[in-house]
């Protein structure tokens, strides 16, 4: 190998390093990696209310910088989150989209076509059980929703995790405050 043609290999190695460095500290966490720390943020917000009330707002889940966060299959994450923290209650609920199907996840990419309902497989659901889905549903879906993009089909968010975390924890304290106590008193 000539000195000239190792210098220009090694001038395209550098130039490919520099230009992956700098395009990786300038790209939010997208995809499947969004859409994990998206679902881990709904699981630990719904299980902490259902086990000790709505925590104050203001009190971040994840320390550390506030980084953009995408996910590009929101409602599956969302629900899936929300049907796992039920679990750990002991509370069973399927998302009954499409006729038939009764799975741990909504079908739809539209956050707002998704509604918690009783598995059919478990027993009935018990008044504090049905408020508690249905107020800490309401406030999922709701601040999730102001973060999803609104082109037709669009099931992507775009979200900080500590400011989503604090609208989360907010409008399950504004649930509480209005009478409809978002603790329901389980316990592990």
């Amino acid at each position: 190998m000539s000195g000239r043609n190792h210098v220009v290999i090694v001038a395209l190695m550098l130039t490919a390093l520099l230009t992956m460095s700098h395009a990786r500290a300038q790209q939010p966490v997208v995809g499947i990696d969004g859409c994990a720390i998206l679902a881990m943020l709904v699981y630990t917000e719904v299980t902490e209310a259902g086990f000790h009330g709505a925590r104050a707002p203001g009190d971040p889940v994840y320390p550390g910088p506030d980084e953009i966060t995408i996910c590009n299959q929101t409602a599956r994450s969302v629900t899936a989150a929300f049907t796992s923290s039920l679990r750990q209650m002991n509370i069973y609920v399927s998302w009954g989209y499409h006729p038939g199907y009764n799975g741990d996840y909504c079908l739809s990419h539209y956050l707002s076509q998704c509604y918690p309902d009783r598995d059919p497989h478990m027993p009935p659901l018990t008044a504090a059980e049905r408020k508690f889905i249905a107020t800490s549903w309401s406030a999922i879906s709701g601040a999730v929703s102001r973060t999803m993009a609104t082109a037709p089909g669009a099931d992507v968010s775009r979200f900080e995790r500590a400011r989503l975390s604090v609208s989360i924890k907010s409008r399950l304290a504004m649930y509480r405050a209005a009478g409809e106590p978002a603790n329901t008193g389980f316990s592990r």
